[in-house]
């Protein structure tokens, strides 16, 4: 049986396998596109991916919650590709070091979110373990829709 810890690191694993494939068909030159007028940029989708990732794992690791600004901050400059495809590895480093550091009994202590969290399923508390995987499940939903954009780019995701 498969441990709590090799459960979120395979989930982890999975996502930068459809993530990758995208983050290298990117150029500088389109991280301002969006589909339509009122969409996120291909680049505002890389950043959502990683300010959300360090956001919560600073919530779990130190109960701090950062604005959106501070975690921008935190990746540097939002429109340099380089920066950002940096900023995927380094933060998912982090972030499995965080897991790493966990014993079973942390991953299933009970974090509380005030006010109600649609990562909660807009429970007053969940396991930290869900948490993580909210990560990975909020990076898969972006994957999605940048997988979608460079479709319509002309991208065929079906021959990547």
């Amino acid at each position: 049986m498969h441990s709590r810890h090799e459960l979120l690191k395979a989930r982890f694993n999975m996502v930068r396998q459809d993530l990758d494939p995208i983050v290298v068909r990117l150029k500088p030159e389109l991280l301002n596109w969006a589909p339509a007028s009122g969409m996120r940029t291909l680049g505002g989708q890389i950043v959502e991916i990683v300010a959300t990732e360090i956001q919560l794992i600073e919530r779990l690791h130190t109960n701090r919650e950062l604005s959106d600004a501070e975690a921008q901050v935190m990746i540097g400059d939002t429109n340099d590709l380089d920066i950002l495809r940096a900023a995927l590895v380094s933060v998912r480093g982090q972030t499995l070091e965080y897991l790493d550091s966990l014993t079973p009994q942390q991953l299933a202590e009970e974090i509380q979110f005030e006010g109600g969290w649609f990562g909660s399923l807009m429970l007053p508390t969940v396991p930290r373990a869900e948490v993580f995987l909210n990560i990975a499940d909020h990076e898969w939903y972006h994957v999605g829709q940048l997988t979608s954009y460079l479709w319509a780019l002309g991208e065929d995701p079906y021959e990547w």
